[in-house]
């Protein structure tokens, strides 16, 4: 270090006169208050560590300093006070420098953390500390470099793992630097970089197995992985075109499931099923050819089965003419339909058979007490009588009696094929 600034002696000189006595006084009194500034601004420097960060300028002021000491022994005042001044000039000026190269230290510091210089960093900061020890910026570059051996643990770990291809572990390594040093541009950039990696990677991954599910007809799978990657990417023209291409392709997989299931329940003659089928594709789209013939297919036939059904499951009702009439006219219309499935064709057969039966009469005894009037209803009224035989048609018929004073009564009898088994018996007998 430099020796601190000797105080000159006095030394005894016999004044020539009173008035060069004063002269001489008033010159020492202002190079030693020059010197006592100099000594103040000298010591303050030295607190700050100057003669480290400026060795050069405070050996050059402490030599003008020592060149004024030589001159005051020599009681050569003014000239002394000029060498003072000179030197109390230098020094304020490196006084008044200090906040630049505190700046410049701050700088110097962070430039070093960023390449990573530990050692560098260390040395800077340590300088800065003695230029201004209550700067808060002290307490935090402290801190970056406290933990800058870390960050740098971290990073080369994050390199690693970029090496070897596993993104997700070399973002995870960066982002620990990260949380170590948030102020460290480098690592922040690299963060950011590395994350962009991943996300490209994934995205492209997802889209990879998107199409390949697409490819098999996996749908739901597809719109999982598409979705993911839209997700990574909102503004991805990629993801959108891919959503929409499975929108297409799962409609024309679910139509082309439609017409099968609608060709398959033609050939079964389930007509309801077929229907249901074809409608839920013209739901999708109204312009479907397959969709619209099956329908005028499978409707009328939908129409007669139901109709040749009635017949069949309720042959009773036949013994009315008009359900009579309806039930031919549903088996014309039957007949007259171009290749009808065997299905359709034994209810048609069975149908004749049914009709053909239902329009053949056959005689039914009907007998009373010759005091009853009877009416078969929707045949005759046919008065009083003791016996009497009608031709009627197989069926559910009802007859009511009626007789003054006594009560009315009503009888069911269901003519078959081969008529009744025995008489039906209409008579009143209980009094009122």
């Amino acid at each position: 270090g430099q020796a601190p600034v000797a105080t000159s002696t006095d030394e005894t000189a016999t004044p020539s006169s009173p008035f060069a006595d004063a002269v001489e006084a008033k010159a020492r009194a202002a190079a030693q208050d020059v010197l006592a500034e100099l000594l103040d601004v000298q010591e303050g420097l030295v607190e700050r560590g100057a003669e480290r960060w400026a060795t050069e300028a405070m050996t050059a002021i402490a030599a003008v300093a020592q060149a004024g000491d030589e001159l005051y022994r020599e009681r050569r005042f003014d000239e002394a006070l000029t060498q003072y001044e000179a030197a109390l000039g230098d020094a304020l000026a490196l006084e008044q420098s200090v906040p630049e190269r505190f700046a410049a230290r701050l700088d110097a510091t962070r430039a070093h953390i960023e390449r990573f210089e530990i050692e560098a960093a260390r040395e800077s900061l340590d300088l800065a500390s003695l230029l201004e020890p209550a700067d808060p910026s002290i307490t935090s570059l402290t801190a970056r470099v406290t933990a800058l051996p870390d960050v740098l643990a971290a990073t080369e770990a994050s390199a690693t793992a970029e090496e070897n291809a596993d993104l997700e572990a070399a973002v995870n390594a960066m982002a620990s630097a990260a949380e170590l040093d948030a102020a460290h541009l480098w690592v922040a950039a690299e963060l950011a970089r590395l994350r962009g990696a991943l996300t490209d990677q994934r995205f492209s991954s997802a889209m990879t197995s998107g199409y390949a599910a697409l490819q098999d007809e996996q749908f739901d799978r597809a719109q999982e992985r598409f979705t993911a990657a839209s997700r990574l990417r909102p503004d991805s023209p990629e993801a959108s075109a891919a959503l929409t291409e499975l929108s297409v392709a799962r409609t024309a997989a679910t139509l082309r499931t439609l017409k099968v299931r609608g060709e398959r329940e033609l050939g079964d003659e389930d007509w309801a099923a077929a229907i249901s089928a074809f409608e839920e594709a013209l739901a999708i789209d109204a312009s479907l050819r397959f969709a619209r013939e099956g329908l005028a297919y499978a409707k009328p036939r939908a129409v007669l089965d139901g109709e040749l059904d009635a017949i069949l499951n309720d042959p009773g009702r036949l013994v009315d003419d008009a359900i009579l009439r309806e039930a031919q006219a549903s088996l014309t219309k039957a007949r007259q339909l171009e290749n009808p499935g065997p299905k359709l064709q034994e209810k048609m057969r069975q149908a004749e058979d049914t009709l053909a039966v239902a329009s053949s009469p056959v005689a039914v005894t009907l007998r009373s007490d010759g005091l009853t009037s009877v009416t078969v209803l929707k045949v005759a009224r046919l008065g009083t009588f003791a016996e009497q035989t009608l031709r009627l048609r197989p069926g559910t018929y009802a007859a009511m009696g009626s007789r003054r004073g006594y009560r009315d009564v009503r009888r069911e009898f269901t003519v078959t094929a081969n008529g009744l088994a025995s008489p039906v018996t209409i008579a009143c007998s209980e009094a009122i």
